[in-house]
């Protein structure tokens, strides 16, 4: 990577000082949010807050100008109205200032001369300066080692995950949705229109990260494609990039115009670069965080053979024929593990070849454990895919999710192979599947979901 884009992104994602342009006592004041998110992030080095009308914010001191500012901040957020920006990003040129997050909206993505025309004068304003700019229309910049957040509320937390995104809202919403499945990030760019840094950009930064074991972008346009193929190319096989691409159909070009000003991109070219550089492609979001639900929490298996252990017959049934269209193969076990299990579960209304139909057995204390031990013992078993919850009730334990979310942490920890926990599609089980994820096992709530996400990791993996 060039040393000069490596010194200038470690400035924007490990700022020592940061400016927050736009401030107001405004609660839904983007700027003062932004703000917020710093202080709530317990961001350590010098905060200021910058408006001509105030002498004070949050506790903070706040400045007229960033030029009133002794000494020019690492880091300038620009929160003010689109015809405003051009004139602060001048002002933080002549400042010095040499990184800026500029997150408002109303620019080329308006699709109007006077968006495109602001945008322009944005990019004189920083001319031939050494200032680089992420955004705008973006809200900025996740870190955290460096004490950045999207939004007030975020907090550090040692993620493997770092996320390039050209929409801002669906950066915090895969923040969140991943806090749900115990998957943390360890950056995350909110980038928007790419006036100036750009997805290839971050992907470079995020290759040599030593913070970053896997990848994840959404991506409407890939400004740079050489760029951005080359890197994806020249790290392939060493960090896993998952890629939601936005744009392929003519109504999704017409949205991602309207979004980013993003010109997508022939979708022919585009299978081409996922094919070289061996990009893993989600479809939506529930898709994102399943697929990095198991790149993230999956230990790697020594080949594809699954065994489904499941309560419900009807979804053992399920599950089977999802493997097969997701390419997994579901061996017979061997004769000695069926003589076991037909010592732990009942005769009638179960079955003990794979999938392992539990029956009535399921409602039993103690034996999906043991199940789940017995199986894991199989040498023509590489992983586990257990079905958790029984149509049974017992003791405030609808579908007895809490007894089986129990059994499945404890084999969980007594097992050499990877166990992967499907919960029936139900608010009942968003607990169990929060609760074991954070435990280390990718959860899903159908059969299908996670048969997907195992398919696309093991064929990273060369599976």
């Amino acid at each position: 990577m060039d040393t000069v884009l490596k010194n200038q992104l470690n400035q924007v994602f490990y700022p020592e000082s940061v400016a927050v342009v736009g401030v107001s006592e405004r609660l839904d004041n983007a700027g003062t949010l932004l703000l917020r998110s710093l202080l709530d992030m317990g961001f350590s080095g010098p905060l200021y807050p910058v408006n001509p009308r105030h002498d004070e914010l949050l506790g903070l001191t706040c400045y007229p100008t960033i030029g009133a500012i002794e000494k020019p901040p690492d880091l300038v957020v620009v929160s003010v109205p689109p015809a405003a920006a051009p004139g602060v990003i001048a002002e933080c040129v002549a400042a010095g200032v040499t990184a800026c997050v500029l997150n408002t909206a109303g620019f080329s993505e308006t699709g109007t001369s006077e968006g495109a025309a602001c945008e322009q004068r944005v990019l004189e304003a920083i001319g031939g300066s050494s200032l680089r700019l992420v955004g705008p229309n973006c809200l900025g910049i996740y870190s955290s080692g460096g004490g950045l957040a999207l939004f007030a509320g975020m907090r550090p937390a040692q993620g493997r995950v770092s996320f390039i995104s050209q929409s801002g809202s669906l950066a915090s919403m895969l923040y969140l949705l991943g806090a749900e499945r115990g998957i943390m990030f360890s950056k995350m760019a909110s980038s928007g229109n790419e006036l100036d840094l750009n997805c290839a950009d971050f992907l470079e930064y995020f290759a040599e990260d030593e913070e970053t074991e896997i990848i994840a972008a959404y991506l409407e346009q890939v400004r740079d494609p050489r760029r951005f193929l080359d890197t994806a190319v020249r790290i392939k096989g060493r960090k896993p990039i998952l890629v939601w691409k936005a744009g392929s159909t003519e109504e999704g070009r017409r949205a991602a115009a309207s979004h980013t000003g993003a010109i997508a991109g022939n979708s022919e070219i585009w299978d081409a670069v996922v094919r070289q550089a061996g990009l893993v492609v989600v479809d939506d979001l529930a898709d994102m965080v399943d697929t990095l639900s198991a790149f993230y929490h999956l230990r790697r298996p020594r080949g594809r053979r699954v065994c489904v252990i499941s309560p419900p017959g009807g979804v053992a049934v399920n599950s089977a024929d999802s493997a097969e269209k997701n390419g997994l193969l579901m061996p017979r076990l061997c004769p000695d593990t069926i003589g076991r299990l037909a010592e732990v579960l009942p005769e009638v209304g179960t079955s003990f070849s794979n999938p392992v139909d539990m029956g009535f057995g399921a409602v039993i204390p103690g034996k999906l454990g043991k199940v789940i031990e017995i199986a894991a013992s199989d040498p023509e078993v590489d992983i586990l895919l257990v079905v958790a919850g029984a149509p049974a009730y017992r003791e405030g334990d609808p579908g007895l999710i809490k007894m089986h979310s129990a059994e499945i942490a404890a084999a969980f920890d007594s097992i050499d192979k990877p166990l992967i926990v499907v919960g029936i599609p139900s608010g009942l089980a968003f607990p169990l599947v929060s609760e074991l994820s954070w435990k280390g096992m990718p959860c899903y709530l159908s059969p299908n979901a996670a048969f997907k996400a195992l398919s696309l990791y093991l064929t990273y993996h060369g599976l």
